[in-house]
Formats: structure tokens, sequence, C-alpha cells
């Protein structure tokens, strides 16, 4: 029996974000992620989850117990149970262990929708095929929140390109509609697939200008940190974070007291060894006294209140990035790689300063700009600012979402009907 997390208090949606009319009252939602743990597509889609819950009921279903549940539990059981994401086999062998997996999994989550019932399945990546197989076999309308570049960037070979078109390609012919977080992810389907694609912004929670940075700095030793850089995210290859410790040695060349803090863990049982080779990067870099690895942080908010200026030194395509802006809702500066939807979201010299991926010169040399050019960080905090508050809100996001959800539910019914 899968363990099943729950809270009495479920179903109550967050304060400020309205109900959409149009959906029907006792909506039953089964939502389906691929990480045990929270990540950035998570607390993206929660208040849009909210809203459905209050509508009438969620489900969570996730692949393990994690720091997710915590998060979700309010607003309706979770269930972890045992599935897994579909990689790119590299030899013949593994592609016959990935195709029985594909097969077990879509068998699981058929059970899963048939002890469950939804109305509707909202599956939380493009790398669960089976959960959308298994939806379209139980005939339920399907919205998937795409929150993935399939050309990772910084890693390629034919396999890859091959499995990303794949997966495009079924992604698109199954789920009812696509929710894409930036234009960068709606442009990698096809004419098809752009179809079926809404571009939702994620919602960035003014929650973040709310942290407190005296005590985060005083519990890791960092009173003395001028300036404290902050790089935040899961560790792992495509965030970057080892781009960002081989540009300290030169940031303290020119100023001494800079500390870079390293908020994030390993999400991942292959990005463990990353995570060990950070600390002996730091070591051989000369710079181990001024890093410091605090883990998984629950209150962020903290993070960036302790910041004099928070990077997101990402080598991968990003699909969103949202370091960045949360980052200026609490007031911070930003440095981040012009990659993915980067350059869509943060606009260069005027919300944050983007520089080339895995260029650790570059990344140093803009911290040090910001630091030392009072007119140009506060500018780009004050419009930067501004501009994430008109363009991620809540609410907007809220309100666009339900109405897909009315629309996937009105398309398959259709489809059903034909």
């Amino acid at each position: 029996m899968p363990p099943v997390i729950d809270h009495p208090h479920r179903g109550k949606s967050r304060p400020g974000v309205p109900a959409y009319a149009g959906l029907r009252d006792g909506l039953r939602t089964l939502a389906i992620f691929h990480l045990a743990d929270t990540s950035g597509p998570s607390k993206g889609l929660r208040p849009r989850l909210a809203a459905l819950a209050e509508c009438g009921s969620l489900e969570v279903l996730a692949p393990g117990v994690g720091t997710l549940a915590s998060e979700y539990a309010v607003l309706g059981p979770v269930r972890a149970i045992d599935y897994e994401v579909l990689t790119v086999p590299r030899r013949p062998g593994e592609a016959v262990r990935a195709l029985r997996r594909l097969g077990r999994d879509v068998r699981r989550f058929r059970r899963e929708m048939r002890r469950a019932r939804p109305d509707l399945v909202v599956v939380v990546t493009t790398v669960l095929p089976a959960a959308l197989i298994a939806a379209r076999l139980e005939r339920l309308p399907t919205v998937v929140d795409v929150g993935e570049i399939f050309a990772k960037g910084y890693v390629g070979g034919p396999a890859r390109m091959i499995g990303g078109r794949a997966i495009g390609t079924l992604t698109e012919r199954l789920a009812d509609r696509l929710v894409c977080c930036s234009r960068a992810v709606v442009e990698q389907f096809s004419p098809r697939g752009r179809a079926k694609a809404v571009l939702i912004y994620p919602g960035i929670d003014a929650g973040h200008a709310e942290g407190d940075g005296a005590e985060f700095r005083a519990a890791h030793g960092l009173e003395d940190a001028r300036p404290l850089v902050a790089v935040i995210g899961h560790l792992s290859p495509a965030r970057g974070q080892d781009t960002a410790i081989r540009a300290l040695p030169a940031l303290r060349a020119r100023l001494p007291g800079a500390r870079l803090v390293i908020a994030g863990a390993p999400p991942r049982p292959i990005d463990r060894a990353y995570a060990a080779e950070l600390s002996d990067l730091a070591e051989q870099c000369g710079v181990a006294d001024a890093v410091v690895f605090v883990g998984f942080v629950e209150r962020i908010a903290d993070v960036y209140a302790a910041a004099d200026v928070v990077v997101n030194p990402a080598r991968f395509n990003e699909p969103f990035g949202r370091v960045g802006p949360e980052a200026l809702i609490a007031g911070r500066p930003v440095v981040a790689s012009a990659v993915g939807a980067i350059p869509e979201v943060l606009r260069h010299g005027r919300d944050a300063l983007l520089v080339p991926p895995d260029d650790a010169e570059a990344l140093a040399g803009a911290v040090i700009r910001l630091v030392e050019d009072d007119e140009l960080r506060e500018r780009i905090v004050r419009e930067g600012g501004r501009r994430v508050r008109e363009r991620f809100g809540e609410a907007q996001g809220v309100a666009a979402f339900e109405r897909v959800v009315a629309e996937a539910g009105a398309r398959r019914a259709g489809a059903e009907r034909a």
C-alpha cells in the first residue's frame, strides 16, 4: 500500500488568488509529478492546483516521499507510488528495460486513475509518457505542464536529439492542452503541438520579499561577507554551480570580503557525485573558506534577503529560470547565463546582467560591476522588480490555467462524441 500524506485543511487555496468561474463545482483533479521533492515547476503550479482543489478535490501522485508532500498535503492527499521518468537509452539492453518500465508504469497509472476516478489529469512534466498513455486509455482530459526544453544545450548527441523529438511528438499527440512556461518552450513543438500550446508564465510569489537575511547570515557565519553572492537551485551539472566557484578567485581578488553561498541539494543519485566534486573544486581554487554549502533551504526568501547579488550560472537551456525573477521581487540584483528562455524573461542591462554560460571570468566581472556601480544596481532592481510584478503575477496565471482546464475538458468531450 503506497504511503498517503493527508492534511485536515486541504482544499483551501491561497488568499487573494481568485477561482475561475468557468470551472464546474466538484471537479476531481489528479496531478502527477516527476520528482518527490519541491522544484521550480511544483512551486509555480501550486497556486493553480490550489484553485482547482477549491473547486472540488485534488490528489497528488509522487515517485516517493519528499518535500513535495509537505508542500501539497494542505491541498489534498499525496500518494507516493513507484514509477520512473523516461530517460534516453544508450544501448539496446537499456532500451528493452525502458520499454518494460514504461509498460509497468502505464498499468500502475491506470490502476491509480481507476481508483481516484478523476475528471482531469495534470501531468507536471513531459518525461512521464506512461501517465499520458494511461490517461488516454482511460479517456481522461489531460493537461501537461511543460517545464522542459528538450534540447538541453550543454549535452547533445543523436540519442538525445531523437529522444527529445520522440517525447515532444508523443506529448503533443496525447495531451489535450500544453501549458508552456515560455515562448522558447512553445516554439520547440511542431505546428500540431503549438495549436494545443498555451503560454502561461509562472507566477512569482510576492512572499520572496519577506525573508530574514540577518538571521540567515548569523546561522551560517556570514555576517561579514561583503558581498555575499548566492546560487540557488538543485545541485547538478546543468545548474553550473561549478562556474560560480571558479569565478570566486577573480571576485575575491577585487573584493576580498566576497563569499559564496550555495543553496540546494542533489535531486537524483546521479547528481551526488557532482555535489562532492564541488567541494573538491573549492579546495583546488583556494576558496574553500569562502564557499558555504547550506543544502536544501525551506525558507528560500531568507537566502535572497541575505544575498547582495544572486547568480544563476545555468549551462542548460532554462525553460524559464525562476531564480532571477524571485531575486528581483526580493530586491536583489541578478547575474544569469544567457541560455534558453532566460533572455526572454530577463532583459540584459535592464532586468539583469546576462553572461555566456561556463564563462567564470564574465560572471565575476558582472558581479563586480553590480557591486561597484550603485546606479546600475538600483536601476536593475527597480525596473526588473516592476516588470516581474506586472508580467508574472500569480493571479493572472491562475485564471489563465483554469481557462485551459475548462477548454481541455470541452475538447476531450468533443473528441469522445466524435
